[in-house]
Order: structure tokens, then C-alpha cells, then sequence
């Protein structure tokens, strides 16, 4: 019985394996990114061909996770002279400042020599009669003053650069680079050297490191000639509350300051020896008998007195010979030595109450904003709560017709300090003394109404006469208008200095037509012959196609070849 039952198993195993032959085997189907093994019934992941090998360039490495080239993170401290790299630690306060770009009218920025062509005669021999823009915002400064024809084209011919224009201190309100390049160079050996001389070190518009410590938040001088200054007339930066540190830190470019030639052409700033509302001898050294303080603080008549004590000009005007001073933009002393106020709460104001206001980020979180710029909306509640947001803009209207009535109305400043040029250069030719009126160049005619001056003539004192009374007039026109914003920071400034301007004016015409009647009684003056710019500049010795053309080929064949910032439109 036993073995018959083994027998039927071994049957029926052997039917089994028979059933289980190649035509019946069951079909697996692979899913994708898998092959069928014919030999196993089993489905295997595809074989992947190993990537070809990559070859890295120089400065490059291989990621070997992804097989690509990538330059290797940097080993060497952040740099902090570049705006971006401060976005990670104060993501809002760079993006406020990022909005500096669109501080700027959509035509672009106004032409003020062609709005306004007495200008180009006021400044002729001097670089602001070739260009002079509304400023735009922050974040063009860098581009504006490369691109300027202020600042000429100068050009490498046979090892030696032709064309320059101006000093290197002239890139010192524009970018941070130059506290970089103080600390690399040395502020004398940077200063005492040409503008285009540093130009391949000029990588980044006016940001973050201009007034902060690097990567901080603190507030700093980065500027050594401010720190000097400021401690030359005891404000030293560490003293000062917070309001007046924000102040200083504003006053390393909105301030007036000269460089002289002396002292490797550091900046300086005319307050060497006076003390504002301390301390101050000026009123001795022009014979000023006056109670009104006007030689104990900040003024412009101060300022003057402290140039003619240094016997010190900025340049000689090439149409009339006056040996001129250019006020820069005394935006700090204009606000600072303020005197009369409608509140007394006013004095608390300064440069961030009202360009960098504080605002709430969408955390809640307090900052001040840096798009400096005026926006009557964001004002402090404190100035809001006396003055409606709508109520600036006619008000700062109102104040402004005020200023342009003493410049452009009936016996305004700016025209008849063009007739006063122009009469100045016709009592020279009279005399023989050659200058734009017949054919010399700019450089002809300072020399020659320089050594005209000197020469110890009676002409030579008449004329040293006149020509103080245009400097003095013109440095108090100049002290009104080329402050920016002084009608909202200090108005009842303004208006002093251009009536005072058009006192000295008046008295000036006085001499100047007793001196044409004298030597040049056919000679009378014709405002139509320079009332464009386009008949101004070629009086004041310019050709602005050429300048224009020079400026180009500078741009191309130095600046976008060899220096780092990429020009703004």
C-alpha cells in the first residue's frame, strides 16, 4: 500500500514539473528605469553610464554631487564697501536704500545751466559752466560724477594721462572706496594725486559703509577730514548726542570744504581757527563793528573772512578776472546755526528727523528708513501734529518764489552778476588786457587778468576793487543758492544772503559804470547776447560738442574698459 502511494506523488510531481516548461513561464512586466533579467525572471534597475569627466577652469572646482564647475566660497572677510553684502543683516534698512534708484524724475534730471544760463557765466573758467544737473539720488552718484564733464576726460597718450580735469579729493562724496582706499593708501598719498588716478578702485555708489561701522549698525565718520573738523570747533563725534552724530555723519559731503594744494590737497573745511558761537577773531580781521554775531557761527560772512585771511581763491573767472570762491553745499551749517525759530522745539530737528524718518517693517520691527529723501507723509508724529502733510508742499512753494524773486526779478542777482562779468572784461580790453573776447584761450585769460592784477597799476587797483565787491557778492548768492533745500532748512538765511548780495551788487554796478565811462563809454551791455546756454558757453570760452565727444571716448575706451562701476542711464 506504501509503495503505490509514493508511486501516484512521483506521478503527479512529475506532471507538475511538466506543466512548468519555457512556453508557460509567467511574463513580469519592470516598471520605468528597470530591465527585464531573461535569465532570473527578475527585473534589474538599467545601468547608467558614468557622466564624461568635466574639466574646471581656473578659479573654478567640481561639485562631484552634481559634476559641475563652481567658484569656491570665499575665505576672506565680507566686503562691506558693497551695500549688497549688509542685505542678510539688515534686509530692511537695504531695501529702503535700494529705493534711492527711483529718486529721480522719469525726464531724467534737470539741466540747470540750460534753465538757467547766468550760471555758465558766474562759474566760467570753472568746472560747473561745462555741466550742472539736479542731483539725483544716492544711488547715481558714482555714476553722475564719472559721467559729469566736470570732471573732464582724461586720456592715456604715450604713457601719460592728458585731459584731467580734477582732483582726486572730487571722489570723495561719492562712494565709499575712498574710506578704503585711505585706510589702504593713506588719505595724503590718495589725495595728493589726480581724479582718474583712482578710478579702477571706485566700485560702489554712496551706501551703508559711508556711515556705519562695517556690518554694524553703529554709526560712524568715515570721512578723517569731518572727524578733524568737528573736533577742530569742539563737537568731537564721540560727545555728541545721537541727533548730532547723524548731523556729522550727513556733513562728510553736505558741507562746505575746499582743498587748497597744501597739506598733500587733504579736504579741509574753513573752520581751522574759529569756534562757532565760542570763539571767533573774524570780526576783527575785516574791521566788523556789528552786535548781530554774524563772524560767531557758521555764516557765509565768517567763512569769507576766514578765505580773505588766507588770501585763498578757488579759481579766476575766465570772463572778468575775479579771483572766485565756489560755495559748495552748506547744507549742515545752514541747518545747525539756525538762530531764530517760530518754536524752540525746531532746535530738536535734525537731518534724519525728516530725510530718514523712522517706519514700522512687517515685523513690527522699527527702523529708519533709508531712502533719503523728503516725503511730508512719513514725517514724525511730533511734526505732524502742528504741520498737515498737505500743507508742506505750498508752503515750501511759497518759500521758494520768495528766493527766486531776489535772484530772477527786477534787480535780481543773477543777471546783474552776469552784467558785472561782462563789464569787468570789457574795461580790461579797453586797457589792452587780453582775454575770451579776443580769441584767448581759458588759461590765456586768467594769466593775463592775474598779471594784470598784480601789476601795481592804477587800473590794477580799480580794478582789484571791483572785483572784490563780484567775489563778495557773488560767494553770498552762491552761499544761498547752491545749498540744497535751504529754503526749508533755513529760509530767512537765504533771503539775507541775496539781499546782502544784491547791496554789494548795487554798489558794485555804481563802480563798475564810473570805470566804463572812464575807459569804455561805448561799451553797454546786452543780456540777449547770453540768455541760453548754447550762447553762454562759447563766451565762456566752451564747446560743448567737443566736450561732449572727448566725454564719450573716455567713457569707452577708459571707464568700461577699466574701471569696475557699470553706469546708470
Amino acid at each position: 500500500m506504501m509503495m503505490r502511494n509514493k508511486l501516484l506523488v512521483a506521478v503527479a510531481v512529475s506532471a507538475a514539473l511538466v506543466g512548468c516548461n519555457d512556453d508557460d513561464t509567467i511574463q513580469v512586466e519592470c516598471g520605468e528605469g528597470s530591465v527585464l533579467n531573461p535569465e532570473t525572471n527578475i527585473c534589474e534597475v538599467t545601468p547608467v553610464e558614468p557622466p564624461p569627466a568635466v574639466e574646471c577652469g581656473e578659479g573654478t572646482v567640481l561639485n562631484p554631487e552634481t559634476n559641475t564647475c563652481e567658484i569656491p566660497p570665499t575665505t576672506g572677510p565680507t566686503d562691506f564697501y558693497n551695500s549688497d553684502n549688509w542685505a542678510e543683516s539688515f534686509p530692511t534698512q537695504h531695501a529702503s536704500w535700494a529705493e534711492t534708484e527711483q529718486n529721480t524724475p522719469e525726464a531724467g534730471p534737470t539741466d540747470l545751466l540750460e534753465a538757467n544760463p547766468n550760471l555758465v557765466v558766474a562759474w566760467a573758467g570753472y568746472g560747473f559752466a561745462k555741466d550742472y544737473n539736479r542731483a539725483r539720488g544716492h544711488h547715481f552718484a558714482l555714476t553722475d560724477v564719472i559721467s559729469t564733464l566736470r570732471t573732464g576726460s582724461p586720456m592715456l597718450v604715450d604713457g601719460v594721462v592728458v585731459g584731467e580735469a580734477m582732483p582726486a579729493s572730487c571722489w570723495g562724496c561719492k562712494t565709499p572706496d575712498i574710506a578704503r582706499m585711505y585706510d589702504e593708501v593713506g588719505e595724503a598719498n590718495f589725495s595728493n594725486n589726480s581724479w582718474s588716478t583712482w578710478g579702477h578702485e571706485m566700485a560702489n555708489t554712496i551706501g551703508c559703509a559711508d556711515c556705519h561701522e562695517l556690518g554694524e549698525d553703529q554709526i560712524r565718520l568715515s570721512r578723517p577730514y569731518t572727524d578733524r573738523a568737528m573736533t577742530s570747533i569742539d563737537r568731537t563725534f564721540e560727545a555728541q548726542d545721537a541727533g548730532e552724530k547723524a548731523n556729522q555723519v550727513c556733513a562728510q559731503c553736505h558741507v562746505e570744504y575746499y582743498f587748497d594744494g597744501t597739506d598733500s590737497k587733504k579736504v579741509k573745511y574753513p573752520w581751522d581757527h574759529w569756534v562757532p558761537g565760542v570763539n571767533t577773531n573774524y570780526a576783527s580781521v575785516v574791521s566788523y563793528e556789528g552786535t548781530d554775531g554774524l563772524y560767531e557761527g557758521f555764516a557765509a560772512e565768517a567763512q569769507l573772512a576766514y578765505f580773505d585771511a588766507k588770501g585763498y581763491k578757488d579759481w579766476t573767472n575766465a570772463i572778468s578776472g575775479t579771483p572766485n570762491l565756489k560755495t559748495q553745499h552748506p547744507e549742515y551749517e545752514n541747518l545747525v546755526d539756525r538762530t531764530s525759530h517760530t518754536m524752540s522745539s525746531h532746535l530738536d530737528f535734525t537731518c534724519a528727523t525728516c530725510h530718514m524718518p523712522k517706519a514700522e517693517n512687517d515685523s513690527g520691527m522699527e527702523y529708519s528708513r533709508h531712502n533719503v529723501r523728503f516725503d511730508a507723509n512719513n514725517l514724525p508724529s511730533s511734526c505732524l501734529g502742528c504741520h498737515s502733510a498737505d500743507a508742506f508742499e505750498p508752503m515750501l512753494k511759497a518759500r521758494k518764489d520768495e528766493i527766486n524773486a531776489l535772484r530772477f526779478g527786477e534787480n535780481g542777482t543773477d543777471a546783474r552778476l552776469t552784467e558785472l562779468h561782462f563789464t569787468a572784461q570789457a574795461i580790461w580790453s579797453a586797457n589792452g588786457v587780453e582775454g575770451l573776447a579776443e580769441g584767448k584761450t581759458i588759461g590765456e585769460a586768467k594769466a593775463n587778468y592775474e598779471g594784470a592784477l598784480k601789476a601795481g597799476t592804477e587800473l590794477a587797483g580799480e580794478m582789484n576793487s571791483l572785483l572784490t565787491k563780484i567775489r563778495n557778492a557773488q560767494w553770498f548768492w552762491d552761499s544761498a543758492t547752491a545749498s540744497h533745500g535751504i529754503h526749508a532748512h533755513n529760509k530767512a538765511e537765504a533771503v539775507r544772503l541775496l539781499t546782502k548780495a544784491n547791496v554789494i551788487i548795487d554798489a558794485a554796478l555804481v563802480e563798475a559804470a564810473t570805470l566804463v565811462a572812464k575807459y569804455a563809454p561805448d561799451y553797454v551791455f546786452d543780456i540777449t547776447t547770453v540768455d541760453t546756454k548754447a550762447k553762454a558757453q562759447p563766451l565762456a570760452g566752451l564747446d560743448l560738442e567737443k566736450m561732449e565727444a572727448d566725454k564719450d571716448k573716455f567713457i569707452s575706451e577708459r571707464v568700461e574698459k577699466e574701471w569696475p562701476h557699470p553706469l546708470k542711464p
